[in-house]
């Protein structure tokens, strides 16, 4: 929090529930103390409006525990609504969030990468790669990135070789016969760095990292379901299979 007790705080709403009488519970993202949870008093039923998501508001929380208490509530921009798959993408994101990330820790850049994510949600950017940039960061926030810049005993990659990737033991040269035990995913050297490079322009990467991100985020979360996924398109793997796990290598013509 800042100095100044009585100072606004930028934030989002990423959860509403009902709490008691005429309160509810709001789970806030601040740009000062990353995710709060705060009490808000809802106003008189004539006017009252339950706080909407993916508008930034202008806040005043107190309170010395960790449950907050909203004082002062104003939204500082024109409402706008995210419709259809835009606004599925927005509510998976929002559970991802109060999943993964840690209360009441500052989280400036995280911020900023968050307000990218709703105004790029607000255009007409494809919605595909606007997540796998944000899974990526979220990952990299709470100190679990994917590295796929080299192996995991730290040696560098060839990109022509092939490697076989496992969320327990990172990325580990593949010579071609049958592991004894199946990884989770083949990718070629070329396709990791590619996607260590953050190449989320490319086609080939974006589909690497909605296969990848999938597995890792269901590890971290040790396989609790994402209920958000089920508005999301159905995912099902069409490419190539090796031992039945899917096969990943660069599209060198993009």
């Amino acid at each position: 929090m800042q100095d100044n007790k009585d100072a606004l705080i930028s934030a989002y709403v990423i959860h509403t529930r009902p709490f008691q009488d005429n309160k509810i519970l709001l789970d806030l993202l601040t740009l000062e103390s990353g995710l709060v949870r705060a009490v808000f008093r809802l106003p008189k039923k004539e006017a009252r409006v339950i706080p909407g998501p993916f508008l930034r508001y202008q806040v005043l929380l107190k309170g010395r525990t960790e449950l907050k208490t909203v004082y002062v509530l104003e939204s500082s921009e024109p409402a706008s609504n995210l419709e259809g798959l835009r606004l599925f993408a927005g509510m998976y994101v929002h559970e991802i969030l109060l999943k993964l990330l840690p209360a009441n820790l500052p989280l400036s850049v995280f911020f900023e990468l968050y307000q990218w994510l709703i105004l790029s949600l607000h255009s007409n950017a494809p919605v595909a790669p606007l997540l796998r940039r944000f899974e990526h960061a979220l990952f990299e926030e709470i100190g679990s990135s994917i590295n796929l810049a080299m192996t995991a005993t730290g040696n560098v990659l060839d990109p022509n070789a092939m490697y076989r990737f496992d969320v327990r033991f990172g990325l580990r040269p593949y010579y071609g016969d049958k592991p004894k035990q199946l990884p989770d995913l083949f990718i070629s050297g070329q396709m990791a760095l590619d996607y260590s490079e953050g190449l989320w322009g490319k086609a080939d990467v974006v589909r690497l990292a909605k296969t990848l991100h999938r597995i890792w985020l269901d590890h971290l979360l040790e396989g609790k379901e994402v209920v958000a996924r089920r508005l999301l398109p159905d995912y099902q793997f069409h490419g190539e299979r090796h031992y039945t796990v899917p096969v990943f290598r660069s599209d060198k013509t993009q």
